[in-house]
């Protein structure tokens, strides 16, 4: 009892701000509620009709309510009119025609439940909104972020006595003199090296760094501290998992069965790597967007960077059979135009699906114009490894290959017209041919992998000719389904055919489980029928994949109103090797296995590949049902460029296009994101929303020089870090003098002036992972596949894992597991942002769940207890000086006299208690109390 009431008052809250799993914000009603009233409500409540006198499409005539009173009682589902009748729990039934879905429903009560907001959409005011005419060129005109970035030259200083160390100094020392106030005095060294350590590197510096630092007198030994940690891998590990943050990444689907997500570690990885390489953020950016379509770049271990970075695409969540595939597409597609609108631009596109954006330069043919872009990219499972040794060897194996045919009776041509049958003319002459697959094959549809690659094929796509051991995928043209029944003629081993609706990757039972066909019957070609009848009209495509060690040849594929006939199969070449044709033919089978034997395996990750381009046509009102005009691939209109003309689907000009120094936002966006971390708060306040409805920069003219720095620097993220951590605003104390603090109530109440340093809570991640560094337990390996979370008994469910140890094998955060429906309980309680979507800005809650979690957490406890083993393992240590020694490990600084004499007496009391002079419990309990000291996980 007294281990925890010393804990919990330790641990007494800075402020109380709970965080919702999904915040019920102005950004969730733009998203998920007015498309719903705009679908089913507006036309029989809006400006020319309003029945019962509501009006819904305005947030003041909604306001105002109907002849019934108010629509809604915010906060209170149970008591508002509007949650009654779309649940038709009254007289009055809303919509009439129809009962909404269920989800809808849901989406509708949880709005009202968390306050019904409603962004102020300036009707009748001459702003954008409802009624207001849509300029988008105005708008881009009007807003400061769509404006050019110009490279202001630094203010000049007037104040004699303020210190500057480069240009941040002066535009912050601007501001800060005209308001009466300077920067506080110069964070004591110990303070500083714990906070450059946090930011930079996410752990604490060990005792022996700190003795290092507070050794060295040189005028530059703070700078080599920088440079230090800029180059240590733990950066990549840090700023890393801030971009995770942004892509919402998970490693499961999430829904009913919270499916995984294949090698989704590898994108983490390419992060990591990409962040400790300091791969230009221009390039990296295009790498992720379209990465697939640029020369590869390869690691040290002969990874394909460029294309494993491809999955970004991936990470959102998805239903394994969805009702309604073309919905679930849309909704799918609408996550990742949030996330990249968010993330990259700062922008929220996605409120842009059903309507015009109500507040900026965002057109709804903007968005369907990205829309297109990605409809016209596939999901894929790629081998990401260097193919050069396995060309080398393929180049062997063709030779030894050329030698045994020779040796060995001719086979019948296997050519593409020796692969057709002859019978089944009939159907033919009424079915309409897709492909009869020729020498030109590769030219139309989309080969993948060394197993499918155009060099070695003969007439027609088999991927077992050179050595069942590659793998790869064939993907055909997307088409409009438009007759019943689709064939292709095809044979093979282990192998599959799927057919891709609306980019369905989960195909599943009961729905589309016919859509995933398995290739098992050897060298005989023999017809495998998609039954296409439930999905007219929508668009699809064909995939065959040899995943190894199988094989599978095509040779025809044919739409129908009628499933072929059955025709006597002829056969294509098989690449089994034959046994026992001859001593000589022996010796070349020998040698061609011991050639595949050396084959590496794949290395498969999620990518993107890129399909034939389609433009999809504006969804009205949201609806996929409705269908308005087309909208030509391009980026936003608000940047000024045309439509794209690539034939693919026109990522790669996307990416270019954005990362256009040009482009008036990418650059400020990601500095502003570097500002957050290091000051607490960002130059904008809303990282993620720099449109109308977010903050204004505090500090314009610095936030253009930084993004005009970062170009300047060839867009090289540590040379932005370097200039922050250096400048005399980073390194000044988190507390004013009494003077300072006495004018800055008035003149910067909210430290937007920076006037001292912001106090940070540490996240999740750095808490856990500062745990497992006291203790002694942190594992450094790097990359590879997570460790599974730890679960208790309570969590369960469809789709559980197996638990994992309790303390993750002792590796950072960054590589534990993320599945979505099984989150780690410390971390929810830390904040931890539930990956729907793009996070910039994290909640920083202080709740009673944390103060529990760090007194009851198993792992807590767990940890505690090895640490103290670590301390007592040192040899010769009095109480004292053990005391000192934890102090300096926990917080970074020397306990105080009394400090260290109530800790001495505090162990003295529980070793007492224990019936043992020094028990091991004992400074096990007084681990446990400094993990639970506020000072633990607050940076100064």
């Amino acid at each position: 009892m007294r281990i925890s009431m010393f804990a919990v008052i330790a641990l007494l809250p800075f402020s109380a701000v709970a965080r919702a799993a999904e915040p019920i914000d102005n950004d969730y009603f733009e998203k998920k509620v007015r498309p719903i009233l705009v679908a089913n409500c507006v036309s029989c409540h809006d400006a020319k009709k309003q029945k019962g006198g509501l009006r819904l499409d305005t947030k003041a005539e909604f306001a105002k309510g109907g002849e019934s009173g108010p629509a809604v009682t915010p906060g209170a589902p149970d008591k508002s009119q509007l949650v009654a009748a779309v649940g038709y729990a009254g007289e009055v039934k809303m919509p009439p025609k129809g009962k909404l879905s269920d989800a809808d429903i849901a989406i509708l009560t949880e709005w009202v439940k968390g306050g019904a907001p409603w962004p102020n959409d300036g009707a009748g005011t001459g702003t954008a909104g409802a009624g207001a005419k849509f300029d988008l060129q105005a708008r881009a005109k009007a807003h400061w972020s769509f404006g050019a970035i110009k490279h202001p030259q630094p203010p000049q200083v007037a104040n004699p006595k303020a210190q500057v160390t480069n240009e941040i100094d002066r535009f912050l020392l601007a501001k800060l003199d005209a308001a009466g106030l300077t920067f506080a005095s110069p964070a004591e060294k110990r303070t500083l090296l714990r906070r450059i350590y946090f930011d930079l590197t996410g752990l604490p510096p060990a005792p022996a760094e700190i003795d290092a630092f507070l050794k060295d007198n040189s005028p530059n030994a703070y700078e080599k501290v920088v440079e230090k940690l800029l180059a240590s891998p733990q950066y990549g590990e840090r700023w890393g998992r801030h971009w995770l943050d942004l892509v919402r990444y998970a490693e499961t689907q999430g829904h009913e069965f919270d499916y995984e997500i294949p090698e989704a570690w590898r994108y983490r990885d390419y992060v990591i790597r990409a962040f400790n390489a300091d791969v230009p953020f221009d390039q990296f950016l295009t790498e992720q967007l379209a990465g697939d379509l640029l020369p590869p770049r390869h690691a040290k271990d002969g990874t394909n960077e460029a294309l494993a970075a491809t999955g970004f695409w991936w990470l959102g969540e998805a239903k394994h059979s969805p009702v309604d595939s073309r919905a679930e597409f849309a909704e799918r597609i609408d996550n990742q135009i949030d996330v990249l609108g968010k993330a990259v631009f700062g922008l929220t596109i996605s409120c842009a699906r059903c309507h015009d954006h109500k507040f900026d330069p965002i057109a709804t043919k903007d968005y369907y114009a990205l829309f297109g872009i990605l409809s016209s990219s596939r999901y894929n499972r790629a081998d990401v490894s260097d193919p050069a040794p396995v060309l080398k060897l393929l180049n062997e194996l063709k030779t030894v290959r050329a030698e045994l045919d020779r040796l060995l009776t001719p086979a019948k041509p296997t050519g593409a017209n020796a692969a057709r049958a002859t019978q089944g003319t009939t159907w033919r002459e009424k079915a309409v041919e897709f492909e009869r697959f020729g020498g030109e094959w590769h030219k139309r549809w989309f080969a993948d992998g060394l197993a499918f690659r155009p060099e070695a094929a003969t007439g027609f796509p088999h991927s077992g000719l050179e050595a069942r051991k590659l793998t790869g995928s064939l993907r055909s043209p997307t088409f409009t389904i438009d007759k019943p029944y689709f064939a292709v003629r095809v044979a093979g081993r282990s192998a599959r055919a799927r057919l891709i609706l609306n980019g369905l990757q989960l195909i599943q039972d009961p729905i589309y489980g016919g859509l995933a066909q398995s290739i098992n019957h050897g060298e005989e070609l023999r017809w495998m029928v998609f039954d296409l009848r439930m999905w007219k009209g929508q668009p699809a495509y064909l995939e065959l994949l040899d995943d190894g060690p199988g094989w599978v040849a095509a040779t025809e594929a044919w739409f129908a109103d009628a499933p072929p006939p059955s025709e006597l199969g002829t056969k294509v070449k098989s690449p089994e090797l034959p046994v026992g044709a001859s001593t000589e033919a022996d010796k070349f089978v020998a040698r061609i296995r011991e050639l595949e034997a050396k084959l590496p395996d794949a290395r498969r990750a999620p990518v993107m590949a890129d399909g034939n381009g389609i433009n999809e046509h504006v969804f009205i009102r949201g609806s996929h049902k409705n269908l308005g005009v087309e909208a030509p691939r391009a980026t936003l209109e608000a940047f000024g460029k045309s439509a794209f003309t690539s034939n693919g689907s026109g990522r790669l000009e996307l990416a270019r296009t954005i990362t256009d120094p040009s482009n008036p936002l990418v650059a400020r966006v990601i500095v502003n994101r570097l500002w957050k971390h290091h000051f607490g708060e960002g130059i904008v306040r809303s990282p993620d929303d720099f449109g109308v409805q977010g903050q204004a920069p505090t500090h314009p003219e610095l936030l253009d020089w930084l993004a005009t720095e970062l170009v300047t620097k060839k867009w090289s993220l540590k040379s932005i870090h370097r200039l922050m951590a250096l400048s005399t605003a980073y390194r000044q104390s988190s507390h004013a003098t009494p003077e300072q603090t006495a004018k800055a109530a008035t003149a910067d109440p909210q430290n937007k002036l920076l006037h001292r340093q912001n106090v940070k809570r540490l996240e999740a991640e750095a808490i856990r992972d500062s745990v497992l560094a006291v203790s002694g337990r942190l594992d450094p390996k790097m990359e590879g596949q997570g460790a599974l979370p730890f679960l208790t008994d309570h969590q369960v469910g469809r789709g559980r894992p197996g638990s994992g140890p309790l303390d993750g094998d002792g590796r950072r955060s960054v590589y534990l597991q993320v599945r979505r429906n099984f989150i780690n309980p410390m971390f929810t309680a830390f904040d931890y942002p539930t990956p729907f979507t793009a996070i910039g800005r994290r909640t920083v809650s202080n709740v009673p769940a944390q103060a529990l979690v760090m007194l009851n957490n198993p792992f807590v406890i767990q940890q505690a207890e090895l640490w103290a083993k670590r301390v007592l393992a040192a040899p010769g240590q009095k109480p004292d000086e053990r005391v000192r020694q934890m102090y300096v490990t926990a917080f970074g600084r020397e306990p105080t006299a009394d400090e260290r004499t109530s800790a001495v007496a505090f162990v003295t009391e529980q070793s007492t208690e224990y019936g043992k002079p020094d028990h091991p419990k004992a400074w096990a309990d007084l681990a446990h109390v400094l993990l639970n000291a506020k000072e633990f996980i607050f940076v100064e």
